[in-house]
């Protein structure tokens, strides 16, 4: 069934299961401003607030939640994720009314609506819930009591075509003094993109064509008499058209070093085709007079389809094979069009369940999580033919220009099985036995056991089999110590001073003990000042997926010599690595945090963070001279200098130092507040904001022990871009009784890499990414309709300026591998989405 189809059938459905709901609860005005009574009860107060002595980084209230204009809590983080990042690009800590939760369904699966507010909290206040001080807080407060069933559907396209989106959505949510049940369902599908959809040039290295090109063996000198007809050196020259033609040399050499080039657009996928699915449901109550507790269960399938061009083959022709012309053997390079493209299929299956208990006991506020998680990944690849039997018949006289039967050239198909699996529990305890003068002692103690297993399966020309598996146990103790307090009047002329530390030591299977330890500061002047200084330093076992991917090999792969500037055809070796070593990091931090001006939610954040990566985990994909010298067992050249081989697997680099500065400015509030009539909701406008510019003093990788330096932001790279110094982003909206507009937007400096030739250097421009987005509620306009009623009409532009990066050469030219079609395929996309509440 068509993702359209499906979407027609929800928005026909909802009304029914609408119906069924209970009746409705107290009315409030409602916030979605089309000017209809809402079931909501809003509550003022400080339930739920993520208490600390630490203020927020920044604060969303319901009003500013609406003026984002997001459908979703996920769609929400991402409009204000310049707020809930941590300096270091970390993705936050959620909460839910302050505690901690099951699992992510239990806040993903909540509508915005329900959502009172919203508290951002620096990475400090991860102490108090059991997380290490290392990624901010975001904690969702909720309305005591609602009631929602949503409805959704949404169609997009590319605005220069070539795909389309469609998605579907219903979910049920109902909040009723702590009890809580939240059902969600999702239909995704999107269109592959063909190569053929965009401008993209062939490559002029490359080789292969549909009739084919002719090389010699090594690459060198096809033929010493061809290049005499030519009257140059001839090394490379296509197949005459006409078959007649072939077996003439001065056929060839009327167009010898010029090659003719292919289009594999039409058989090759710039983005997968994909059909998801995705269940989930949360249930949460109280438990007797004490206890509470929540279950959350998700399902999802996915589909990927992609494909990767025709078959590129290398067929070897003797100088005894009576169709060849020439006086030695010679390489012809042939597209197999008529084995068709190269199919690429993928499944992953995800399986998440989280339960939670809580409690309290003689002053400690204890909570205990179980979790499993499993994704399982199923895939078929056609890596390419098996040109043994070919070459066979060639050798035997047999026409190297004619077609290839199935018996000749079999497809080379990889079967991946892999499945990893996470099962685990977590206890906390937080209490404050010590009261001191300057205020209470907060105690937080975790116990934590898990049990990571992956298996993975390879059928091919290449099988393999692994099986990995590691426990992990740990213990952590954390303490936050106020000195001084302005409120306890202990030496109030220093303002409000803490400390904190903390200390996790872990147990990991194959790793033996690692330790995480935090050592913090935290002073508060005067009010609206808050200054935070952190020394944090934590060791992590590697990802397992990254030690069990299977190992493949695919044959006359492009990739791009940066030594060079050509394009070069090579086997291709991927996969996971088994020895990885634990990741050791250092973080010096200093944070300085301001709220201007007490009754205006502005605040303005600063952080400097000094960052020591040793082991870490990473991928080198490029290959310039000065990491093939670094690490010349991951590239392999023939006699010629010519790539012939790379290997693209996760290593341990020994040693990476970064110095950066992140900067944040967050606002929210009204343009003005002027008086509503009775039982309608608030004229003002709402408006939220802010801007994030970073700026990276150096950013310096060592990647073997006693080796030179890579300075990652003087022209040196490891994965096939520039690093830029400067970059940040910026977002915004304005809501108007259920109308509004929204925008956000990157920019990241210019950048480069250079090469040992001057000719050979990269520029890469400056960026700059646009999304808009505009919405309606039709209630608003269609007073007088009653289907109007809580319906939704959104406008989202993605990439509205349509940016791709220009990567030009030291010439001035951009090479094919970096052409901007290839950078950003999909380009500008709008979609138009309807959403029902009910």
């Amino acid at each position: 069934m068509s993702a359209s189809a499906v979407c027609l059938l929800v928005c026909l459905a909802a009304p029914a299961a609408a119906q069924q709901a209970p009746g409705p609860d107290p009315v409030a005005p409602d916030p979605s401003g089309d000017g209809q009574p809402h079931s909501d009860i809003v509550v003022i107060g400080q339930r739920g607030s993520a208490v600390t002595d630490l203020p927020p980084l920044a604060e969303f209230d319901a009003a500013a939640v609406a003026a984002t204009g997001a459908t979703t809590v996920p769609e929400l983080l991402q409009a204000i994720r310049g707020s809930t990042q941590g300096a270091d690009g970390a993705e936050p800590i959620l909460l839910l009314n302050a505690q901690r939760v099951s699992g992510y369904s239990e806040i993903a699966s909540l509508p915005p609506e329900a959502i009172e507010k919203v508290e951002v909290m620096p990475e400090q206040a991860a102490l108090k819930f059991g997380f290490p001080p290392t990624r901010r807080l975001v904690n969702f407060i909720t309305k005591a009591r609602f009631r929602q069933v949503e409805v959704k559907a949404s169609a997009g396209t590319a605005t220069r075509g070539g795909t389309t989106m469609q998605k579907a959505n219903i979910g049920l949510t109902r909040l009723n003094q702590g009890a809580r049940l939240t059902l969600g369902l999702e239909l995704r599908r999107v269109d592959a993109l063909l190569q053929s959809d965009r401008t993209i040039l062939p490559d002029p290295d490359v080789p292969f064509d549909a009739i084919g090109n002719i090389t010699g063996v090594g690459g060198g000198e096809i033929d010493p008499a061809l290049s005499a007809a030519a009257g140059q050196a001839v090394t490379i020259a296509p197949v005459p058209v006409a078959p007649a033609d072939r077996d003439s040399l001065l056929a060839y050499a009327a167009s010898g070093n010029r090659p003719r080039l292919f289009d594999p657009g039409p058989y090759r996928t710039l983005a997968p085709g994909t059909e998801a699915i995705k269940a989930d449901m949360v249930i949460a109550d109280r438990i007797g007079e004490t206890l509470s507790g929540s279950i959350s269960l998700s399902a999802g399938h996915s589909r990927d389809r992609s494909l990767g061009g025709p078959a590129g083959v290398r067929l070897l022709i003797p100088a005894t094979n009576p169709y060849s012309p020439f006086g030695g053997p010679v390489v012809l390079n042939r597209y197999l069009i008529e084995a068709g493209a190269l199919d690429q299929r993928q499944t992953v299956t995800d399986l998440n369940a989280g339960a939670l208990l809580r409690g309290a006991i003689a002053g400690w506020r204890w909570d205990v999580t179980a979790n499993f998680d499993q994704k399982r990944t199923a895939g078929v690849v056609e890596r390419g033919v098996d040109v043994t039997a070919a070459n066979a018949a060639i050798a035997a006289g047999a026409d190297p220009f004619a077609p290839l039967t199935p018996e000749l050239a079999p497809l080379l198909v990889d079967r991946i099985v892999q499945r990893t699996r996470t099962t685990g529990a977590k206890a906390v305890a937080t209490n404050a036995p010590i009261r001191l003068p300057a205020g209470k002692v907060t105690v937080t103690a975790t116990a934590e056991v898990s049990r990571d297993s992956a298996v993975s399966s390879l059928r091919g020309q290449f099988p393999s089999d692994l099986a990995l598996a590691r426990t992990r146990v740990e213990g952590g103790l954390a303490i936050d110590v106020p000195l001084t307090s302005r409120r306890e009047n202990i030496l109030s002329f220093i303002g409000d001073l803490s400390v904190n530390a903390s200390l996790n030591v872990r147990h990991v299977g194959g790793f033996g003990s690692l330790d995480d330890s935090v050592f913090g500061l935290s002073w508060g002047p005067v009010t609206g000042v808050q200054v935070i200084a952190a020394l944090r330093r934590s060791a992590t076992a590697p990802d397992m997926a990254q030690q069990s991917t299977p190992i493949t090999r695919v044959p006359n792969v492009p990739v791009f010599d940066f030594g060079t500037g050509r394009t070069e055809i090579t086997t291709l070796i991927t996969g996971g690595n088994p020895d990885l070593l634990a990741e050791r990091r250092l973080v010096r931090s200093f944070t300085l945090s301001l709220k201007p001006f007490a009754k205006r939610e502005w605040r303005i954040n600063a952080t400097y963070e000094a960052t020591t990566i040793r082991d870490q985990t990473g991928t080198v994909q490029a290959i310039t001279p000065r990491t093939e010298a670094i690490l010349p067992d991951l590239f392999v050249r023939d006699a010629g200098g010519r790539l012939t081989s790379v290997v693209y697997q996760p290593i341990n680099f020994d040693v990476e130092e970064v110095r950066t500065l992140n900067l944040t400015v967050n606002a929210t509030g009204q343009f003005a507040k002027a008086p509503a009539a009775a039982g309608q909701p608030p004229r003002s406008s709402t408006y939220y904001g802010g801007i994030g510019p970073s700026l990276k003093f150096s950013d310096r990788l060592k990647l073997r022990p006693d080796t030179p330096e890579l300075d990652l932001l003087a022209g040196d790279t490891v994965r096939g871009w520039g690093m830029p110094r400067f970059y940040g982003y910026a977002y915004g909206g304005i809501n108007h009784r259920g109308m509004g507009l929204t925008f956000n937007a990157w920019y990241q400096a210019p950048n480069r890499i250079l090469s040992d030739d001057p000719a050979g250097n990269l520029r890469f421009s400056s960026l700059f990414k646009l999304n808009l987005g505009a919405y309606v509620g039709l209630g608003q306009v269609l007073k007088d309709r009653k289907w109007a009623r809580k319906l939704r009409l959104g406008l989202d532009i993605d990439n509205a300026t349509d940016a791709r990066q220009r990567v030009t050469d030291g010439n001035g030219l951009t090479p094919n591998r970096f052409q901007r079609d290839y950078l950003e395929p999909v380009g500008r996309t709008v979609t138009l989405s309807l959403r029902r509440l009910f």
